[in-house]
């Protein structure tokens, strides 16, 4: 197992946008959960549940898309809008 990170830790990817971090972990979350089996499920609706959050495993993999998608067009528009001229 992976040993945490430290608030000291310099960032590994210093070079890398959080943004496209972000879209990465949401990425691996939704694959993660799309392939899991009904164990998981289960597991993931309790987590759900207990939170208030009745859409179950579906609902929670539909929200990862979608945010990632929101983000993929709100990075893709910041990089293709022309910058004002100053």
């Amino acid at each position: 197992m992976p040993t945490p990170a430290t608030p000291d830790d310099s960032p590994t990817t210093t070079d890398t946008n959080h943004g496209d971090l972000l879209q990465l972990l949401l990425q691996i979350c939704e694959d993660f959960l799309a392939n899991t089996g009904p164990a998981t499920h289960h597991e993931v609706d309790i987590l759900l549940r207990a939170r208030g959050i009745t859409g179950g495993p579906g609902w929670l993999i539909d929200m990862l898309a979608l945010t990632r998608l929101r983000l993929q067009k709100a990075t893709h528009h910041d990089q293709t809008s022309p910058q004002p001229n100053t």
